[in-house]
């Protein structure tokens, strides 16, 4: 197989990834028709058609096992069994929420339902069979411009619904796999023998691939240090083992001659190391970036086996083949991308062009080398670099290394010999939770550790050609001239904004308002966070800030103190620069009169007059009057709305309204939409929101006065940059696992 036809049949795979709809059968069929046709690129074809076939039988077959969206929130009652590690978090009360995979008995459901079960008193273990009744939803998410794709995730997991478990009971059906059962008497193990949580978290996530006890605290720490890699079993972890075993194996069979005899040393080493690879990917589930791990190390290894020589592109291009032939939506996967990147990046480095006089300096070397071209993926998909990852992972890959197999060896002991493996899991816990603080110290004490930055893919791909040149092979002329293909990376875009444009995030039920205009950019509201959950301000509103070229916020106003408003605020603040902050708990007062001008467009609030107001109906109101005009209410009531009449009449009147209180009941009266009578109104709310926003007798109001009506929920994150200038994003951008546009 030959590296063209394997990079034809990923292109395949991309090409129906890239579709808003699945292919059809008359154009599959047109595909694969030059591939029966002798040519000379045939074979080279045959693979493309291949991956786009492959990749639309998969995404149909999804498709047809997810969750309708007219059953949406149906309720039913099943038995099943947790197939999954469940993740638990404990609130306040006592009280326990777990989230887990549930598998119903009945074929005519979907077989993977993403569960959560809220404040509950019940042990819940993985392989466990209950009998649940459940609120069952349709996989559906925010949905915006460089913002994280939960539908897209969903996809990718396999999940085809979510929900919440409304009452259950225990049943005696055993199933779950044997693998899973084991891995759950371990985890229950773990809490016996290691009372400190920290190191627990830690030696599970490196043993069992159980992340549950880390909290998003520690995951920013990684994230800044660039260490995530080191414990989220993956490649790096899965070689470790597999090298660790290798010598050990080579080592004990090399003591004995009749061994030898049968079989070489080097050959029963490779054969080892492969089974131990093997029980430590078992070990941590087999998840999907675990078993594309274990199966790039089980090709890497069978190539070594066989008597012929196999150039090591060529087995990484077939160990990539088949992860795609396995599993061909793995390609969306940042792991995958990253991995062997990573791997491709150790071999053309290490075949004869880092030339270090000794193995520590060849090391060190390795590691700087291998941060710096891992960079342009890194800020694809995580729109920003860690400075400080190449220098820490210079001590904590070591650390990492040892530790790994020190972990696996005193687990077996604790099983085996509890004297002897639980007193030594102690001291490995205890090193790790040393190796956590010293993160974190990095993390917080140091300046500007994480860089936030999104640049075009053109930038990206030139910065790649770039430092492929620069690391090659010292006869390669011209080298110095490869730094301006860095150059890209560095130079600060500015906005293409003509005018003004403003941005309804689509962030679940609550509000998030970017308004920019040439040269500065204002954040009205955050979105919601909650503390074991979905975060606005890390997954959406930084996200699209980034890809619209915003490095800094000019102002930060928030309406109001509610979680659904503020929640996102903490976020922003750490990942972006803000110079001026109103109505927050460190800005300035927002108050009715206050206003600025930028590129000539003016801003303006008009409400509240002074402090006596509070709640919703103390909200700030920016009136932004430009290229167009738009009012910014927050989530004022009928009381404010009348006040807002009475003193500002006539300068309501707006192009856009983002819909007061995303469009309760106790706001929008028939008064206040007369007067703003706007040509668009935005609903910032949830899709299906168990609140009911917005009501219909409040969306008939504004249908009256003839506006266009949109929901972020149902249309994603909403650009406006005139009345007649409307992007929805879930109708212009959508993927073919992208829910469509609805009520």
């Amino acid at each position: 197989m030959t590296p063209a036809a394997i990079a034809a049949f990923t292109a395949g795979i991309l090409c129906v990834c890239a579709q808003s709809q699945l292919p059809s059968a008359e154009i599959l069929c047109a595909i694969a028709l030059p591939a029966l046709i002798p040519w000379r690129l045939r074979s080279t074809y045959a693979m493309f058609a291949l991956g786009v076939l492959i990749a639309a039988w998969e995404g149909q077959h999804y498709l047809d096992e997810r969750w309708p969206a007219a059953r949406h929130n149906e309720e039913i009652v099943v038995q099943g069994h947790i197939v999954t590690l469940p993740e638990m978090t404990q609130g306040a009360d006592g009280l326990q929420t777990w989230r887990f995979i549930f598998q119903p008995e009945r074929d005519d459901l979907p077989q993977r339902i993403r569960t959560a079960w809220y404040r509950s008193d019940q042990p819940v273990r993985g392989g466990d069979c209950w009998r649940l009744a459940l609120h069952v939803r349709a996989p559906h998410g925010s949905l915006n411009p460089g913002g994280f794709d939960y539908e897209g995730w969903l996809f990718r997991q396999g999940i085809t619904a979510t929900a919440t478990v409304r009452d259950g009971e225990p049943c005696d059906t055993q199933g779950g796999s044997w693998l899973l059962h084991a891995r759950q008497r371990l985890t229950d193990d773990l809490v016996r023998w290691i009372p400190d949580p920290t190191a627990r978290a830690l030696i599970a996530a490196l043993t069992t691939g159980d992340q549950s006890g880390l909290t998003d605290h520690d995951w920013d720490v990684f994230r800044v240090t660039g260490t995530s890699h080191l414990v989220a079993i993956s490649g790096f972890n899965i070689a470790i083992i597999a090298g660790f075993a290798f010598f050990v194996f080579r080592w004990l069979w090399s003591a004995s001659t009749r061994l030898c005899e049968r079989l070489p040393a080097q050959r029963a080493g490779l054969i080892g190391s492969v089974i131990v690879a093997g029980v430590y990917a078992g070990l941590a589930g087999f998840e999907p970036p675990v078993a594309r791990a274990w199966l790039m190390v089980l090709v890497v290894l069978l190539a070594a086996l066989a008597h012929r020589p196999v150039g090591a592109t060529r087995v990484l291009a077939l160990a990539w083949l088949a992860i795609l032939f396995g599993d061909p939506f793995a390609v969306l996967a940042p792991g995958l991308w990253l991995s062997f990147g990573a791997v491709a990046a150790i071999v053309f480095v290490s075949t004869g062009r880092v030339r270090a006089p000794g193995a520590i300096r060849a090391a060190i070397e390795l590691q700087i080398i291998l941060s710096f071209a891992l960079v342009p993926l890194t800020l694809f998909f995580f729109q920003g670099a860690a400075w400080l990852g190449p220098f820490v992972n210079l001590v904590a890959v070591p650390i990492v290394t040892v530790m790994t197999p020190l972990l696996l060896i005193a687990l077996a002991l604790a099983a085996i010999a509890p004297a002897i493996g639980i007193p030594a899991l102690l001291l490995c816990g205890a090193a790790l939770v040393k190796l956590r603080l010293a993160l974190e110290w990095a993390a917080t004490s140091l300046p500007h550790v994480w860089i936030p930055a999104s640049p075009p893919p053109a930038a990206l791909v030139l910065a790649l050609i770039g430092i492929v040149w620069l690391i090659a092979p010292r006869g390669l002329p011209l080298r110095l001239p490869a730094l301006l293909c860095l150059v890209p990376l560095v130079v600060p875009r500015t906005a293409d904004v003509q005018g003004l444009r403003v941005t309804v995030l689509d962030v679940g039920q609550g509000l998030s308002v970017v308004a920019q205009t040439a040269h500065h950019a204002l954040l009205f509201d955050a979105g919601p966070a909650f503390e074991d959950g979905f975060d606005a301000g890390q997954s959406v509103v930084a996200p699209y800030l980034l890809q619209a070229n915003v490095r800094k916020l000019d102002v930060l106003m928030l309406s109001h103190r509610d979680n659904d408003h503020a929640g996102g605020v903490p976020s922003v603040r750490r990942l972006m620069s803000v110079a001026r902050e109103i109505g927050t708990d460190r800005g300035e007062p927002c108050r009715d009169g206050m206003r600025w001008e930028w590129d000539g467009a003016r801003f303006e609030i008009l409400h509240p007059p002074d402090a006596t107001w509070g709640d919703n109906n103390g909200s700030c109101v920016l009136k932004i009057d430009g290229a167009f005009s738009a009012l910014l209410p927050g989530d004022i009531e009928a009381r404010a709305e009348e006040h807002l009449i009475a003193t500002h009449g006539a300068q309501l009147k707006s192009g856009l309204l983002v819909a007061p209180h995303h469009g309760s009941k106790t706001s929008s009266t028939i008064a206040f939409v007369n007067a703003v009578r706007p040509d668009v109104v935005v609903f910032a709310a949830g899709w299906r929101n168990h609140f009911g926003h917005p009501r219909p007798d409040v969306v008939a109001r504004y249908s009256a006065t003839g506006a266009k009506k949109l929901i972020t929920g149902s249309s994603g994150a909403i650009v406006i940059e005139a009345p007649d200038r409307v992007t929805e994003w879930r109708r212009s951008h959508t993927r073919f696992w992208n829910a469509e546009v609805s009520d």
